[in-house]
């Protein structure tokens, strides 16, 4: 072989040593960034001893949050089941499981204000 095609093979093997190791350094600092926050925030229920409901009536331009109870709740939480595949209970209590369904799968935070015109 001649020594332009060992320099080449030489550079070759450094170029691609060097692409494995920012992809596997990429990879291992994404996942330690995406771990998901398995802590429901501390909330003030509105449902407590009150009945499943369903979304008939429910207004779009109200906005829901945490603790919430009522017929937009249940609009969210049919959205989320529909539209994003989540398996949350439609009963409009908004807790600690339709708000983990809604920062996976939405990416929003239930623990401000949520409009329901952003999980049409």
């Amino acid at each position: 072989m001649s020594k332009k095609k060992i320099w080449l093979t030489v550079a070759l093997v450094i170029v691609l040593v060097t692409v494995a190791y920012f992809i596997y350094r990429n990879r291992q600092k994404t996942s330690q960034d995406t771990e998901p926050n398995l802590t429901c925030p501390d909330f003030d229920s509105q449902y407590e001893n009150k009945p499943s409901v369903d979304s008939d009536g429910f207004d779009i331009e109200k906005e829901v949050v945490i603790g919430d109870y009522g017929a937009e709740v249940a609009y969210l939480q049919e959205r989320l089941n529909t539209q994003y595949g989540a398996d949350v209970p439609v009963d409009g209590k908004f807790g600690c499981e339709t708000w983990f369904a809604l920062q996976a799968f939405t990416g929003l935070n239930g623990s401000k204000p949520i409009d329901l015109n952003d999980v049409k």
